[in-house]
């Protein structure tokens, strides 16, 4: 409920009403593929501005959304680094989904995670940063991140 009132207000604001400096992270183990899907929400202008330092930047490539992307957001299961390889970008209006994919993976019942997410703490102070993590059998869990808190171990 909270994800969808979230992802609502990013594709519903424009780039010059929000102030407010936010995006949101899905993880989800997907079992039929044996491997998390990595979702982020991000405005267009803000992840322009932190890969480009233009928010007015004509496009997003993705080689350097890829690249900025893989050097903000980690994921460790049971101790492995996880390699997320980028699958696509959808631009909508203001907004961008950035969809990653990590290597196969078979995961354990309670699997032990560390989650890093930096993304946009080098250009806005104020960034939060919201992780949803969903795995097989557990309920949902939430994290929020910004500069005082950019890991969580799960």
């Amino acid at each position: 409920m909270i994800l969808q009132i979230v992802i609502t207000f990013l594709l519903t604001v424009t780039p010059n009403d929000h102030d407010f400096k936010m995006s949101v992270c899905e993880i989800t183990y997907v079992e039929t593929q044996s491997r998390f899907e990595v979702k982020l929400y991000l405005f267009q202008d803000d992840l322009k501005e932190a890969i480009y330092g233009d928010p007015q930047a004509s496009e997003l490539k993705p080689e350097d959304v890829s690249s900025y992307i893989s050097t903000k957001v980690k994921l460790t299961v049971d101790g492995q680094p996880m390699t997320l390889s980028l699958q696509e970008i959808k631009e909508k209006e203001d907004q961008a989904m950035v969809v990653f994919y990590s290597e196969k993976l078979n995961i354990s019942l309670s699997p032990k995670m560390v989650i890093t997410n930096q993304l946009l703490l080098e250009k806005f102070r104020q960034q939060t940063n919201m992780v949803y993590l969903l795995l097989p059998g557990r309920a949902k869990i939430t994290q929020i991140m910004n500069g005082s808190k950019t890991e969580a171990t799960l």
